[in-house]
């Protein structure tokens, strides 16, 4: 064993080859005209409208993900509770105390510029000396649990818990940045590991708070990743701000990635052939605008790894969580969310497009319709969503949708049951029964209600207000980045005249830097200042918005695409009761619940309400899943 160990040869680490910069000239100036053109390009396929945006692509990821994923938020698209509680022990006291608390903790969000829209106050009266006694506080953290919440303002943080379990679930939830924001009127809190342990021993507890190593490298990543920042992973084609820590497109090299994904999605070109070309190319990466140029030896693995990696059209993933980048900052993504998905042969499948990539993997169909929307009838049990490809017939290649019942105990699986009271039923339904009565509760959706239409136009002006938020964010930060490098490049050419030497020795590349991301902020603040223009949009009249039904209707019978389904039903329906092959309720979510005429709603029919027939007999107007299966040559 021993002579084995010394025969094994020592273990070398690989070296990566600095670029010298005659050579980063000469593939420059050979490939720098290729460059310019695909760039040229991807200008044109930006301004087209993309079919679908960076949101489709995070919900399609947060439901197809095998582990529980966590979207974080910008600030104004959070949504906020403040948690009030007085406790009973002095009545007159606590009576006052809750106004007090009030009136601070919106004088907290105001002071935090959160939208007064997206704002819920909760209030009880109860004690927190014990776990499980206070159903509004329980009521909340399921709130936060199912993404109805995403921050948390409290007077102090004796006001959410006294108690040991309740607290704990507090600093859970933070770590797991489930509470995305946390703020006290009387207390400033930070999301450290420090700052997690005063908070424990705020809350009165006995719990010493103390994170390992690797567990504060992970919040700290975490960190870096909700900030949309550089979390020690370089990205092909980017480098890393020092000023800031956000990406910055790294000229020559991120050309070169565009056009690599030209070859593979106009030309037709396998990742070998692409690889050849990079590696022809020099492509190479650095950390920062200080550091060398390494040479990257590109495989067909790793540009299969490039492609695969939502990063490079504005999706940021690490771990648990999903950061939009767009709306963080002004990120510039390499690919538009349509060319990922074209780009990626299971995703295409999944967002029902066609697509010319090559792929061993086995076909499936992740992306669900009505996910935990579809209840039994029969035990009150959510339904599981599954699939089938259909192998032969006129629809083969298409893939059969239905929502099995898992519930052993459901009338469903119980045969002998079923034989004494004399019926039979399946232990799935049918998505096309289900689209079917979605279709017929809209047909009688023809109610006229001022009051529905209030409440859509606030909904409308709410999610603008957010996005002209955003917007203008973004816009100012532009004005100031701009401010900011004209400053710098005025100082770095300074010092290149005066003392070049100094700077050709500690500040090299700073001028070519500055005039990058001067250029870049020129065409951020153009770019939000259109975007602003465009949400100055003019809001619908009423006539408009009862028509929306008519267009939510006319787009389930013509869309041969489940990610659009899939947004029509999560707009319209909350959930829905499914029996044998009929759907006994449908809830739909407000404001649409309030335009469907129960007047013009038959009743005769007996025990099979609510569309146990199709809409026309032997001629269903949906497969079990209207969606066509790619075929990989």
């Amino acid at each position: 064993m021993a002579e084995a160990k010394k025969n094994q040869k020592p273990r070398t680490k690989r070296q990566q080859e600095i670029l010298s910069q005659e050579l980063i000239s000469e593939v420059e100036n050979k490939f720098s005209e290729a460059v310019q053109e695909a760039v040229a390009l991807r200008e044109s396929v930006f301004e087209n409208e993309n079919r679908y945006n960076i949101d489709d692509l995070a919900e399609y990821f947060t439901n197809t993900s095998n582990e529980l994923k966590n979207r974080i938020l910008p600030l104004e698209k959070r949504r906020y509770v403040i948690y009030l509680r007085k406790s009973t022990d002095d009545e007159a006291k606590q009576v006052r105390s809750i106004d007090d608390q009030r009136n601070e903790c919106l004088d907290l969000a105001n002071r935090l510029n959160i939208n007064p829209s997206k704002v819920t106050v909760l209030e009880e009266s109860a004690s927190a000396k014990k776990a499980g006694n206070r159903a509004v506080f329980e009521e909340m953290i399921k709130g936060f649990q199912t993404g109805k919440y995403h921050g948390l303002l409290a007077w102090s943080p004796d006001r959410l818990s006294r108690n040991m379990k309740e607290a704990g679930e507090i600093i859970d939830l933070i770590d797991l940045e489930i509470i995305q924001d946390l703020q006290f009127k009387t207390y400033q809190f930070e999301n450290t590991p420090n700052g997690k342990m005063m908070l424990g021993i705020l809350f009165a507890t006995s719990k010493q708070y103390s994170d390992k190593l690797a567990v504060d490298v992970k919040r700290g990543t975490d960190g870096n990743i909700k900030d949309g920042k550089y979390n020690g992973v370089v990205k092909k084609g980017y480098y890393v701000d020092n000023a800031t820590n956000l990406f910055v497109p790294d000229k020559y090299n991120w050309g070169l990635l565009r056009i690599a994904v030209d070859m593979r999605l106009r030309d037709g070109k396998s990742n070998t052939e692409i690889a050849e070309f990079l590696n022809e190319a020099k492509l190479a990466v650095r950390r920062t605008e200080e550091d060398d140029y390494k040479l990257v030896k590109v495989t067909k693995q790793m540009l299969g790894n490039v492609f695969e990696d939502s990063f490079y059209c504005g999706l940021y993933q690490y771990g648990n969580n999903i950061v939009n980048l767009i709306d963080l900052y002004n990120f510039i993504p390499l690919i538009t969310t349509d060319e990922y998905i074209a780009l990626n042969a299971q995703v295409s499948t999944d967002f029902g497009r066609s697509t010319k990539i090559k792929t061993n993997r086995n076909k499936r169909l992740d992306y669900g319709l009505l996910r935990n929307k579809v209840i039994c009838d029969f035990c009150d049990v959510p339904m599981q969503f599954q699939n089938t490809q259909l192998k032969r017939g006129k629809n083969a290649g298409k893939w059969s949708i239905s929502y099995y019942c898992r519930n052993k105990d459901c009338l469903r699986h119980d045969k002998e049951k079923q034989h004494n009271q004399d019926i039979r039923l399946d232990k799935s339904i049918r998505a096309k029964y289900v689209l079917s009565a979605i279709e017929w509760e809209l047909r009688h959706a023809t109610k006229k209600s001022k009051k529905a239409y209030n409440l859509y136009i606030h909904s409308l002006e709410t999610k603008l207000a957010t996005e002209r938020a955003i917007t203008s964010r973004k816009l100012h930060e532009a004005k100031q980045e701009l401010k900011l490098n004209q400053q710098r490049l005025a100082k770095f050419s300074d010092m290149h005249v005066e003392d070049r030497e100094a700077y050709e020795r500690y500040h090299k590349g700073k001028i070519e830097h500055h005039e990058q991301l001067i250029d870049i902020a020129e065409k951020n603040i153009l770019d939000n200042s259109n975007r602003l223009t465009e949400l100055k949009t003019a809001l619908p009249s009423e006539e408009e918005f009862y028509e929306l039904t008519n267009l939510h209707l006319l787009d389930m019978l013509q869309t041969d695409n489940i990610m659009k389904l899939e947004a029509i039903c999560n707009e319209l329906v909350t959930n829905l009761r499914a029996g044998d092959d009929s759907v006994s309720v449908i809830k739909l979510n407000p404001p649409y619940n309030m335009l469907v005429d129960l007047a013009e709603i038959s009743t005769g029919r007996g025990d099979r309400i609510r569309t146990c027939d199709l809409t026309v007999p032997n001629r269903p107007r949906y497969q079990t899943a209207p969606l066509p299966v790619t075929d990989h040559p």
